[in-house]
């Protein structure tokens, strides 16, 4: 296996709050007119003077509602890795389906930060999918005593 160091940031690094001077906009209604609401486990909680709607500082992004930070650490790590997700699981200790929500938020906020799909003309080059054609009373391929226009033999 390839051994790549990357430098998977860290939530100590991640701030806690915004900073004085930057302004907090409702991530539900995009509204500037919000007020603070008081702490959650350490993390300040603004409430949205339009909408009525709670939030905080982690609302919207992959970070959001995760209570084992550790292991969500080590599980970007494990992702990077192309670890899968059961033995992600196994590996950390936690179960198959928190593994399973953890990598749809990651994979969630990075194409909110990608942004833009692809539009105009898009080009691949020999790329191979793969068809199956199981179940399928119209095959396009022959089979292998015949064609598939070949009604089976009953008897």
């Amino acid at each position: 296996m390839l051994q790549v160091e990357l430098n998977v940031p860290k939530f100590v690094h991640i701030p806690l709050t915004t900073y004085e001077g930057e302004s907090v906009s409702c991530p539900h209604c995009s509204s500037g007119d919000i007020y603070g609401h008081g702490t959650c486990k350490e993390h300040r909680r603004y409430r949205c003077k339009s909408c009525k709607k709670s939030f905080n500082d982690f609302t919207g992004t992959a970070v959001s509602g995760i209570r084992k930070t550790e292991k969500f650490e080590e599980y970007l790590n494990l992702m990077i890795e192309s670890l899968t997700i059961r033995k992600a699981s196994a590996c950390l200790g936690v179960n198959m389906k928190t593994v399973f929500d953890w990598r749809h938020k990651i994979l969630s906020s990075l194409s909110a930060l990608n942004g833009e799909a692809f539009s105009g003309i898009v080009e691949c080059d020999d790329r191979q999918v793969d068809m199956s054609e199981k179940g399928s009373r119209k095959l396009t391929r022959s089979l292998m005593n015949g064609t598939a226009t070949e009604l089976p033999k009953k008897g």
